[in-house]
């Protein structure tokens, strides 16, 4: 094996993602990075791997918790989106099979996907990241399609998106105790209350993923608003140009890299969407990308900074938080490829 060369590499950690004792990490490398046909050849142990089978539901027919399909980790929503970021995709039964009970329970008439909510109401963040998740999965029908035009009726003013009836305390009590949304939907039209950074990159992805999938680069305009939220921040300072606090049950600072999987953000998530969207090159995301690579070990891999909620083995961080990790590796290694700064590979 050829080893990946990059002027932003130490050394090349190519060797340590092909190790099969990780069958998900060793496909995705060999499929994003080395663009090699035959990492078809790993998909069946991807299926049969001991991370695919904790995440199989009782029945066997569907992913996680169908009962309480909202919780995080152990829900059907989380089992389904962790198995397709692990590569699993729709020619896997249960795939298909999780997508179909997840779509005719959360997909609203809209195109727009809705909690656990009675009566449902969409929300950016979640409408986002299941609509990247079933593109990736391979689907690309009318659910698809309605749930990408939710996205692009509901950009505002400021490139963003912010869509959710939770706003404030009140609001949490009500969705915990009595399962019903709240009145957070009256931000939606007003032009003082900034876009939702955790929303907006959900959606942001989406719209990516799909013009990947589809080739159809209508939406370009609103991808490039989009990436104008994230680089009018430098991907992670406030007006006043100073590091973002976020929420700190959700995230203490996004410049410590994970792997988000479920509402969740960091700067390599971010310079990921821009790379994709074609905005890397410019100055303002400069810091941020200077920043990911300052943190590569001597042997050419990354740490796992960030096991918050929402990111991949939040629900085990003192097991993974401060430890070389092959998905933060994988994403980085996703960056470079996208920002045209990776040579070799191959046998």
């Amino acid at each position: 094996m050829n080893l990946l060369a990059s002027k932003y590499l130490i050394n090349s950690p190519i060797e340590w993602l092909l190790d099969e004792s990780d069958p998900s990490i060793s496909y995705l490398t060999r499929r994003d990075i080395l663009k090699d046909e035959r990492c078809i050849d790993l998909y069946p142990k991807i299926a049969e791997s001991t991370e695919i089978g904790k995440l199989i539901g009782k029945t066997g027919a569907i992913l996680g918790d169908s009962k309480n399909h909202d919780i995080y980790y152990s829900g059907t929503i989380w089992c389904f989106a962790e198995a397709v970021e692990r590569g699993l995709d729709m020619r896997s039964p249960v795939i298909r099979e999780t997508a179909e009970f997840i779509i005719s329970r959360c997909q609203t008439p809209s195109g727009g996907f809705s909690l656990k909510w009675k009566p449902q109401a969409e929300l950016a963040c979640r409408t986002g990241d299941m609509v990247r998740l079933l593109l990736k999965a391979g689907f690309n029908d009318n659910t698809i399609r309605n749930g990408v035009r939710w996205i692009t009726n509901h950009q505002r003013h400021d490139g963003g998106w912010l869509h959710c009836p939770l706003a404030g305390i009140c609001d949490q009590f009500k969705l915990i105790l009595l399962n019903r949304p709240g009145k957070g939907l009256t931000r939606e039209s007003d032009d003082a209350v900034t876009s939702c950074i955790y929303a907006t990159i959900a959606c942001s992805m989406a719209l990516a993923e799909y013009r990947n999938k589809t080739g159809s680069r209508v939406n370009d305009p609103i991808m490039k608003k989009a990436a104008e939220f994230f680089l009018k921040r430098s991907l992670f300072k406030n007006s006043s140009k100073e590091p973002i606090k976020p929420r700190s049950s959700w995230n203490r600072d996004f410049r410590l890299l994970g792997y988000p999987v479920l509402s969740q953000y960091d700067i390599l998530y971010g310079l990921l969407f821009i790379a994709r969207a074609g905005f890397l090159g410019d100055r303002r995301a400069g810091e941020a990308f200077n920043l990911v690579i300052s943190k590569q070990n001597g042997d050419g891999t990354w740490n796992m900074e960030n096991a918050r909620t929402g990111m991949m083995h939040g629900n085990e961080p003192k097991k993974h938080t401060g430890k070389k990790s092959k998905w933060v590796t994988l994403q980085v290694m996703r960056l470079l490829k996208h920002h045209g700064t990776i040579d070799g590979a191959g046998e």
